[in-house]
């Protein structure tokens, strides 16, 4: 099991420079956070990574083809759906699919590239009902990700994965036949979860067993996986201060404690204008601020009280905060015997988040798809969530790590990520797979089995992930330790010159 106690501090500057520190000891409250400091940390790693020091690999030509997929959840032709591909397969009988959902609480993922095809994948981008442009999208109106965006997904990978035509009766092998694409592999399908995408993904899986039975591998990048991380409500990049109410470590033993005696509604109080997606420009937001009234004054001040942040409903009239948070208001009667009628009650909290909360089908996936291999992505620096131990993190891998999903993994294997970056491969973490991660010894352990930041472009992690999940599952190579990636594959692309 992970058990993150307290592993590293992060500092940020105005200047937009991170530094990473180990501890674990000091502890000291400051205006915006929790900061905790190791007194005697001559192992700290305060080096400013130099911008030249990212390496990003050089990227051959892609192309693409887009389509149209049949689905009773939008108007019209269907689905917008793209399909990414480059000239050569990973493999001489073809390529393997995945289908890329976005992160966010958008709908529209056809602009977001995660440039699977430099491995030789087959990379599915698409877009939700309600999103899109003018010219390509997916008519209907966009549900926040929830029900229809589910199914929507489930017609998405039945199309990946050869099952479900496209609006012209075409096949995807017949489309990517047509557009001189690689053969695409339907015994090689996979999910990647960018960010939220990884919520949809589980949802979608847990809901539509019978017909997704073809999945065989799910990545995850730093998905935020359950409905107190998504929207962030332990603090995030956009707060100016964590939840300092949290009680650090507790998410990896999958019972994620928060102390809620200080918690006091304003009514008339307003979050945060414009913090999600479908809310209009230019107006307040919903009336009413959850927060922790650290002074007792009945006041919010920003930059000393943690305030909680909400989902919305599809006509922007309700917030709906994580069940844990709304049961804890009608238990110590924050809104003082009068439930606001902008705000979710537990039951339909529950209700809202049973389609957006993958959390709670993690048990089922791995049950459903005993198959399934899983990877999930974790760097040193979260590029959302800000508690120091990393706490969606602990609590995704540890789920599947109990629920003994086939093959799991944190962080590819390094020779992958090496061999796409052409760097040393002790630059990277090498995590074994199906392991528990146990840190009560040292808290400062979790950062070891991190990817370090700024060393290469995120998507290089994922691509890694793809590439290694692909060629395990295509040679059966699920317990051994690699010293060379299983499949020896290269995109033909070359450095640009140096200038002399």
């Amino acid at each position: 099991m992970i058990d993150a106690a307290k592993p590293f501090l992060v500092l940020e500057l105005g200047n937009g420079k991170r530094f990473l520190l180990a501890v674990t000891l000091l502890s000291l409250t400051l205006g915006f956070g929790v900061l905790s400091l190791n007194a005697g940390a001559a192992n700290a790693k305060g080096v400013e990574l130099p911008p030249e020091s990212l390496r990003t690999p050089p990227l051959a030509k892609e192309n693409s083809v887009s389509t149209y997929v049949p689905s009773e959840t939008c108007e019209g032709q269907g689905l917008a759906v793209n399909l990414i591909y480059g000239e050569k397969a990973r493999y001489e009988e073809g390529a393997p699919v995945v289908v890329v959902i976005p992160g966010g609480e958008g709908a529209d993922g056809l602009s977001f590239n995660t440039h699977m095809a430099q491995v030789g994948l087959i990379e599915v981008r698409f877009a939700f009902p309600g999103g899109g442009s003018a010219k390509f999208g997916s008519k209907g109106t966009f549900d926040n990700r929830g029900a229809l965006s589910i199914e929507a997904l489930r017609d998405v990978l039945l199309f990946a994965g050869g099952k479900k035509p496209d609006y012209k009766g075409r096949f995807i092998s017949d489309l990517t036949k047509q557009s001189g694409a690689p053969r695409p592999l339907s015994d090689n399908i996979g999910i990647l979860g960018w960010d939220n995408g990884g919520n949809q993904a589980l949802v979608a899986l847990a809901k539509f067993p019978e017909d997704l039975g073809f999945i065989t591998w799910l990545a995850f990048y730093e998905s935020p996986i359950g409905s107190m991380f998504h929207p962030s409500n332990l603090g995030s990049q956009q707060d100016l201060m964590i939840n300092k109410h949290y009680r650090e470590g507790s998410a990896s033993s999958g019972n994620l404690v928060v102390d809620y005696r200080k918690l006091r509604w304003l009514p008339q109080g307003f979050r945060r204008p414009n913090r999600l997606t479908g809310t209009k420009r230019g107006t307040p937001g919903l009336k009413g601020v959850l927060f922790f009234d650290e002074n007792e004054n009945g006041q919010w001040e920003e930059s000393k009280e943690f305030a909680f942040n909400s989902s919305l409903d599809v006509a922007l009239t309700k917030q709906f905060f994580p069940p844990q948070v709304a049961a804890a208001c009608e238990r110590l009667d924050v809104f003082k015997g009068a439930w606001p009628a902008n705000v979710g009650t537990v039951s339909e909290s529950e209700e809202f988040f049973a389609n957006r909360d993958g959390s709670l089908y993690v048990s089922q996936v791995a049950a459903k798809y005993p198959k399934l291999m899983v990877g999930i992505f974790a760097s040193s620096v979260d590029h959302n969530q800000q508690q120091i131990d990393h706490p969606h993190i602990t609590f995704l891998y540890n789920s599947f790590l109990t629920n003994k999903v086939k093959w799991l993994r944190l962080n590819p294997d390094p020779v992958y990520v090496a061999a796409i970056a052409a760097m040393n491969l002790a630059n990277f973490v090498n995590n074994r797979p199906n392991t528990s991660i146990d840190t009560t010894t040292d808290q400062g352990a979790l950062l070891a089995h991190l990817e370090p930041e700024g060393i290469v472009p995120d998507y290089v992690y994922m691509q890694a992930f793809a590439a290694e999940m692909s060629d395990r599952f295509k040679l059966k190579k699920f317990r051994e330790l690699l010293k060379a990636p299983l499949v020896n594959y290269s995109n033909g692309a070359q450095d640009a010159p140096k200038p002399e």
